[in-house]
């Protein structure tokens, strides 16, 4: 039975991950095939972590246009895939899939979601120093984000130290800069945080329904600096609000899930993303959670 059939003539596309209840995914795209009269619909499945090859292989057999993938499977999926493009190649880290002519096709939209939402600040990323909390998926695209931004250094702080270790060993040799990797600690935190002008963060600390954490306090956090949130959910998230208090700009992963939401659209449908209408079903969508 293909997707069309069993979706009212309607071309399927969705996210994989686990869990996925809090995704505003669906929202997003579902609000863009609207506005465009698209024949598509976006459908969020949670799967469990040994159902991840029978769930890609049933949404091929489906005949799905693709599907996007997030936690915690973004760099798991890569051996069920048949290519990976540059970005997706280059971190080995995938969260679109395009599905065309019995070939599936990996992507890493989060690189130019967070290009584009760093861009009005390009002139201070020149050159600069970042630290990046979380050695995940999300970890590797801020990572090749900030190098093709200019970044002159990166270090990558986690809760496992190995698995950042390894991380910075891996993108080392991939995105030419001097990467680090460091075990989460206060002291670790407050030492790089303080000579870092740009932070990102790419761990889930501070999403909902967990939205009153945040992995550094505004006196770690140096005035003036940069600091993102890949967390959109609240579009604030404890961390940003520590920042504000810091003097450091701010910028919302809302931002960033918008930008990566239109690449993943475009690949998909081969159309130009009402980016605005994208904007206001996540704002909206968000609220559910208020």
């Amino acid at each position: 039975m293909s997707a069309q059939t069993y979706f009212g003539n309607k071309r399927l596309v969705g996210l994989v991950g686990h869990p996925v209840k809090h995704s505003i995914s669906p929202d997003i795209h579902n609000a863009a095939f609207n506005h465009l009269n698209l024949n598509y619909v976006y459908i969020a499945f949670d799967v469990k972590e040994n159902a991840l090859g029978a769930a890609v292989k049933g949404l091929k057999a489906l005949g799905a246009a693709g599907f996007n993938v997030t936690i915690p499977y973004k760099q798991r999926v890569v051996k069920f895939l048949d290519k990976l493009a540059d970005d997706a190649k280059t971190i080995r880290t995938v969260n679109t899939v395009v599905i065309e002519k019995d070939r599936m096709v990996g992507y890493n939209t989060d690189v130019l979601g967070v290009i584009n939402a760093l861009i009005p600040y390009k002139d201070m990323l020149s050159g600069c120093e970042a630290l990046i909390l979380g050695a995940g998926g999300g970890a590797s695209a801020a990572a090749l984000a900030l190098a093709r931004l200019g970044c002159n250094g990166i270090t990558f702080v986690s809760r496992t130290p190995s698995k950042a270790r390894r991380l910075a060993y891996f993108l080392r040799r991939r995105i030419k800069i001097s990467v680090k990797g460091l075990g989460l600690s206060a002291s670790n935190l407050s030492t790089i945080a303080k000579v870092c002008n740009v932070v990102i963060n790419a761990t889930p600390v501070g999403m909902w329904p967990n939205s009153g954490y945040s992995l550094l306090k505004r006196e770690q956090i140096r005035s003036g600096s940069l600091v993102m949130d890949m967390v959109y959910n609240p579009p604030e998230t404890m961390l940003l609000k520590e920042a504000k208090l810091a003097g450091a700009i701010c910028v919302s992963g809302l931002d960033m899930l918008i930008f990566q939401a239109a690449e993943s659209f475009k690949l998909w449908t081969s159309l130009e993303p009402p980016i605005e209408v994208m904007k206001n079903a996540a704002i909206e969508a968000i609220g559910r959670f208020a």
